[in-house]
């Protein structure tokens, strides 16, 4: 925009010769400072402002910095395996597990019952530990026997194991049973050392 002066004679001629007409800088130079303040606007700043560089308003709820959309720092949890139960498939309680004595004999004899006695209370008290080896049974299902000859020294204490025999399977099983069957306390024999012969039935029992 042009800005068109009308000067007097006079003040032309005196600004033609070098001379300086105050009133009349001062007028053009406040309207020139006017017209930039009022007229003229000053161009934004991209670092003031977003949206000159075309960036978007941050939507409510967005954290600053974060577009929206974008995913967040919250950690996930893995997801939980699914199980079904077919309803058509009734739950079975497990079966019950028992051990009992089957056999024994004494060497040399006699074998009544109250000869008897004494070494199948002792035996008895380690039935505990013969149901835990179970859990080492290779074949579980089943059950089966276990035999063995123990000699009893003269003073009692624990046996001496002889000749373990079974069906049963599982070196760790076979092995846990007869160090239970060694770690029997007899008292002392009545007719000296003596040498038994024991068989153990594991049993399982459904319930009814």
């Amino acid at each position: 925009m042009r800005l068109w002066l009308s000067l007097s004679q006079p003040a032309a001629r005196s600004l033609r010769r070098g001379r300086c007409f105050a009133p009349l800088l001062l007028l053009v130079s406040c309207g020139g400072a006017a017209q930039s303040a009022g007229g003229a606007r000053a161009p934004a700043s991209p670092n003031a402002h977003g949206a000159a560089l075309g960036s978007s308003p941050a939507q409510p709820g967005t954290a600053p910095g974060q577009t929206p959309g974008s995913p967040t720092n919250a950690p996930l949890l893995p997801r939980l395996p699914e199980l079904v139960l077919d309803p058509k498939q009734p739950l079975r309680p497990l079966p019950e597990l028992k051990v009992e004595n089957i056999g024994l004999h004494v060497g040399g004899g006699p074998n009544d019952a109250e000869t008897k006695a004494p070494f199948q209370r002792a035996v008895a008290e380690r039935f505990p530990a013969f149901l835990d080896c179970y859990r080492k049974n290779d074949d579980p299902a089943k059950g089966g026997r276990f035999g063995v000859d123990l000699h009893i020294a003269r003073a009692g204490g624990h046996p001496r194991l002889e000749q373990p025999r079974t069906a049963m399977h599982g070196p760790e099983f076979r092995a846990c049973v007869s160090a239970a069957f060694e770690s029997v306390e007899f008292d002392k024999p009545k007719r000296g050392p003596t040498t038994i012969s024991y068989a153990l039935l594991f049993t399982l029992v459904d319930p009814p």
